[in-house]
């Protein structure tokens, strides 16, 4: 009974394949609407060439930057898909073969995914705080000081990320 319980206690590792396949479907969402993204940016360049608008500059410069979080986005579901996979599956042959691959795509522990992904997701995070800072327009001296105050607080953030 007790080998019964300790063989399907293993096999129902397999479940995370769920997770898994659901990460990689949605990161494949997250890039089409990057792709989509990219698109719109493309309009977007088109019409500030002709028209030279600053409007259109300041949408351009918004859409560049949510790109760069669709895609960061997309990153996060794959480097989470390929941790689960690595962790309860099996190693990924391909990914310790490959250069192009590097140190990213090998997991070796829950720490190392959550190193992983929190790096990746401070890079985010990031990127939505100069999104706001660029809708920001600050009236006071104190919101200068706010922002610059969040500036060092990234600093320090990214300085402790760091390998």
């Amino acid at each position: 009974m007790r080998e019964l319980f300790e063989r399907f206690l293993w096999s129902s590792r397999l479940s995370v394949l769920f997770g898994v396949f659901s990460c990689i479907i949605a990161a494949f969402v997250v890039f089409a609407m990057g792709i989509r993204d990219v698109v719109h940016m493309i309009e977007l360049i088109l019409g500030y060439i002709f028209s030279g608008s600053h409007a259109v500059r300041n949408d351009l410069v918004m859409v560049v930057v949510e790109i760069l979080d669709t895609f960061l986005l997309g990153a996060v579901l794959l480097i989470f898909a390929f941790g689960l996979y690595e962790l309860f599956i099996s190693n990924l042959k391909h990914a310790s073969k490959s250069e192009a691959a590097g140190k990213i795509l090998i997991i070796s522990s829950i720490d190392s995914l959550k190193s992983k992904l929190g790096k990746v997701i401070l890079m985010m995070l990031i990127i939505k705080v100069f999104s706001f800072f660029t809708d920001m327009k600050p009236t006071s001296m104190l919101d200068l000081l706010y922002m610059g105050i969040t500036v060092v607080l990234i600093a320090g953030a990214l300085k402790l990320s760091k390998d």
